[in-house]
């Protein structure tokens, strides 16, 4: 499968035969796992959650702990779990990638998945067709008041710094629109199709592949 090349027809192709391999890239809360489950639950697909991994290899037993050991970059041992943290998803991605479940499969990547090893997201964009739910340039506000609402794991890649006059929360404040605006850059980047997350709003299954079709 070459998903770069993929015409209407082919993705028809290989979607009656299972062979389909499609990855949801994004900001947090673009829709990513809701799009993910509704094309589990409608159409079969192998739904794949990386952070699950991710959380089985930590010894967490549920999501909600991973956001309170990784912390903020302000934290003293946060350097070190952020790069634990990169280096699991790093490799559960070229895996996941590159697996046949005997079925269409759809990838619940992370927002950190632009922070990956070159290679690996050259596996990914080879093995799977990258759709980007693209949230805009004008939600960061948003996304900032969602992040410390209900903040989850985040890898700020080095687009964290503080000065001695500011407190940890403002550096994170001034800094995290900074992430955000390179994330959205490098999503638009990676991905095959780049979708307003606007358009995949309460779609069916059949209704997100006929979108993404259409797209092709």
């Amino acid at each position: 499968m070459e998903p770069a090349l993929l015409t209407p027809e082919e993705f028809d192709a290989h979607v009656a035969a299972d062979t389909f391999r499609l990855s949801f890239v994004g900001m947090s809360n673009c829709g990513k796992s809701y799009r993910s489950r509704v094309l589990a639950s409608e159409d079969d697909f192998h739904w794949y959650q990386v952070d699950s991994d991710i959380q089985s290899a930590l010894g967490f037993k549920d999501q909600e702990e991973m956001p309170s050991w990784l912390g903020y970059p302000s934290d003293k041992d946060y350097s070190e779990r952020e790069r634990q943290y990169l280096e699991l998803e790093d490799t559960f991605t070229g895996q996941a990638a590159m697996s046949a479940h005997g079925k269409n499969l759809v990838f619940d990547t992370t927002g950190s998945v632009v922070h990956l090893a070159p290679e690996t997201l050259r596996t990914l964009r080879e093995h799977t067709l990258i759709v980007h739910l693209d949230v805009g340039n004008d939600s960061m506000e948003e996304l900032l008041v969602r992040f410390f609402k209900n903040p989850k794991p985040v890898a700020w890649s080095g687009f964290f710094s503080i000065s001695p006059d500011e407190s940890a929360e403002e550096a994170i404040r001034r800094s995290y629109p900074v992430l955000l605006a390179e994330r959205l850059k490098r999503y638009r980047a990676i991905a095959h199709l780049n979708i307003n997350a606007s358009e995949m709003r309460d779609k069916t299954g059949a209704e997100t592949l006929a979108l993404i079709r259409r797209k092709l």
